[in-house]
């Protein structure tokens, strides 16, 4: 069975706090969030997908018995299923939204520890500078240190890929929370 992408979505641009929205049936929203256009627009919508400032889920909205709608938030992190009730229509706000994306991140995070050496090799030792063409990079002291020329710099396929093997290798300590 193919999987099916889902289209509509909220997402937090990386530069500055705001979102992009859009949907298919008429592209990218001009509306502010919170406003009454949010809201007459997230009545309309059966699903969407969030992504926040820490996470993301799939929203979906629900019937119950007694005819009324709900909406609940969905992940899956390593073959488990979480879900998060988020409540009407009139309670997606965009803070309500990341406070749930962050929750189920969190959740996410913590399940991704207990099972991540259920299916996996033991680490590979990474170098203590991992060379990607002109560019190094080093995961030392909780810090990325990139060590890079003054041109831009362009990583190959395979450059890419040694690079986030290279931070999978280092993420109990990437993820480690502060003490």
């Amino acid at each position: 069975m193919a999987t099916v992408r889902l289209n509509t979505v909220i997402e937090r641009s990386s530069i500055g706090e705001s979102y992009f929205i859009y949907d298919p049936e008429s592209g990218q929203q001009g509306f502010a969030p919170d406003s009454p256009a949010w809201f007459t627009w997230l009545s309309q919508r059966t699903s969407f997908h969030f992504t926040g400032k820490h996470g993301h889920f799939t929203a979906r909205q629900e019937r119950k018995q007694r005819g009324e709608t709900y909406w609940y938030g969905y992940r899956k992190v390593a073959g488990r299923q979480r879900k998060r009730y988020l409540g009407t229509t009139d309670k997606l706000t965009l803070a309500h939204l990341e406070e749930v994306s962050d929750a189920l991140q969190e959740e996410a995070l913590g399940i991704f520890g207990e099972t991540e050496g259920r299916n996996t090799s033991a680490p590979k030792p990474a170098p203590e500078w991992l060379p990607l063409g002109s560019v190094s990079v080093q995961w030392d002291e909780n810090v990325l240190r990139i060590r890079m020329p003054q041109e831009r710099q362009t990583l190959s396929r395979s450059q890419t890929a040694q690079l986030l093997w290279y931070l999978y290798d280092h993420r109990r300590e990437i993820l480690k929370k502060p003490s």
